[in-house]
């Protein structure tokens, strides 16, 4: 499972599964917080990915969200003019693509709005859609926040 934790030596936080090695890092923003670019780093690798942010109101509960759709999903073409350290990714199939989008879904779904998706207003505030399918901190199995 995923926490936010504090990088050593700096003022930065990440999005980390310890059990995994898997890590999110946030690395540029769009104006407004429109569009991101986040990099999905795991022992095999990268993978840059950019999303769009938009905030709304849940027509059922009444309560606010935001939510990140996915732009790009392996590149990252913005962010590599200001990050030398980006490198593309190929996919060798479809399911592969979508097992690291759910993984980045679930990472994102605790990044929240800015590494607080563990102290956002409710537990469906963040969500995430990966192929029409919206994922909440309650679709990973987080019922509260790990230490």
């Amino acid at each position: 499972m995923f926490k936010v934790e504090a990088i050593a030596d700096s003022y930065d936080q990440r999005v980390v599964d310890v059990d995994t090695g898997v890590y999110l890092e946030w690395l540029v923003t769009g104006s407004r917080y429109t569009t991101e670019v986040f990099n999905l780093v795991h022992p095999g690798g990268m993978i840059p990915f950019t999303t769009s942010r938009e905030y709304g109101v849940d027509p059922h509960t009444g309560l606010p969200f935001l939510v990140f759709r996915f732009i790009t999903f392996g590149s990252a073409v913005r962010a590599q003019l200001r990050t030398k350290h980006l490198i593309n990714c190929t996919f060798t199939d479809d399911l592969a693509k979508k097992f690291w989008m759910t993984v980045a879904a679930e990472a994102l779904v605790v990044f929240g709005s800015a590494y607080n998706g563990f102290k956002v207003p409710n537990r469906r505030y963040t969500r995430v859609e990966v192929n029409e399918k919206i994922y909440t901190l309650e679709d990973f199995g987080y019922t509260t926040s790990p230490g």
